[in-house]
């Protein structure tokens, strides 16, 4: 199956926020007459990303046929539906752990925002902030280095000076279907960027998932805040329903769960995700994201193993935090 089949084949079947992340380079494929399933080969281990692109009522199809060839893979990022479906379709036993939600806003519903939001927009306001779309096939030699730069200064800073790639695909800077890029400016000078993925249901657009968000140091208090909020705004207008802000980790809430459990999986997700969370600071950007109203959705880590160091090693290294 070429590129411009798979795309058409997510376009039709995906209804996932993140699906569009199974497009990105260096991935590979199990092509099937029901869909396909985008994957990375890691630590001598297969590591698949989210759910497989299918028709609903093939997806276990797909799944089952998967599973035959590469048995003992991975699964990273799974929705209700996908995790569901792999409980369908595989034939051992698969242990299931909650490692994260992803929040959606509803933008069929007149928008309300926080008062720390709130306060972000006054001070964006006064800073004279603007989020702006532009067209990166009509942006000049100079422009494209200038977003570079950002970037490349963004990461420097962070705490791991990496990216992180494969659930949150990587940085094109390069025209994309359906992709949406807007810059960040603080008085006409750009200080950062980001990028909107799009969310497909039943082969057309329902809304973007915020994909990558790149900022400068600044004095300018909640510019994350702000800018989610105006893209809230925007994209209401525009008459989209959905935002999806990405995945989130923090406190898993209990609850009933038809899925296999494993108390050994739950306690080896808390831990590693601390010992993540200092080099890549992603509860304090789940706390930003928690301040829009929303609903959550549920994603779900999945292997055969017994013990989950394997699965949440090659997950790990998959998205290139190790």
């Amino acid at each position: 199956m070429i590129a411009a089949d798979r795309f058409a084949r997510l376009r039709q079947c995906a209804s996932d926020p993140n699906a569009y992340a199974a497009l990105q380079p260096g991935l590979r494929y199990f092509d099937h007459p029901a869909g396909f399933v985008a994957y990375r080969r890691t630590l001598a281990g297969n590591v698949v990303l989210g759910d497989p692109v299918a028709e609903p009522a093939q997806a276990s199809v797909l799944l089952s046929a998967f599973l035959q060839a590469h048995p003992g893979s991975v699964f990273g990022y799974l929705s209700e539906t996908g995790a569901a479906a792999l409980a369908q379709a595989s034939g051992r036993r698969m242990r299931f752990v909650r490692i994260g939600t992803e929040r959606c806003l509803d933008l069929t519903q007149p928008l309300s925002f926080s008062a720390s939001t709130q306060g972000a927009l006054k001070k964006a306001r006064k800073a004279r902030l603007q989020v702006t779309e532009r067209n990166l096939s009509e942006l000049g030699a100079a422009d494209l280095a200038q977003l570079r730069a950002i970037n490349a200064e963004f990461i420097r800073l962070s705490p791991s000076k990496k990216e992180i790639g494969f659930i949150s695909r990587l940085l094109q800077l390069a025209p994309e279907p359906d992709v949406r890029f807007f810059v960040i400016e603080a008085a006409a000078t750009p200080i950062g960027f980001c990028v909107l993925d799009p969310w497909y249901e039943g082969a057309q657009l329902k809304g973007y998932q915020l994909h990558q968000f790149r900022l400068l140091p600044t004095k300018i208090w909640g510019v994350f805040l702000s800018v989610v909020a105006l893209l809230a705004e925007q994209l209401r207008a525009e008459g989209y329903r959905c935002l999806s802000l990405g995945g989130c980790i923090g406190p898993i809430s209990p609850g009933e769960q038809a899925l296999p459990v494993s108390g050994v999986y739950d306690y080896c997700r808390d831990l590693t995700f601390r010992l993540i969370d200092r080099y890549h600071p992603l509860t304090n950007l789940s706390k930003n994201k928690f301040e829009f109203a929303g609903t959550d959705l549920n994603r779900y880590l999945a292997a055969p193993h017994r013990l989950p160091l394997i699965p949440l090693a090659r997950l790990a290294r998959a998205n290139n935090i190790l």
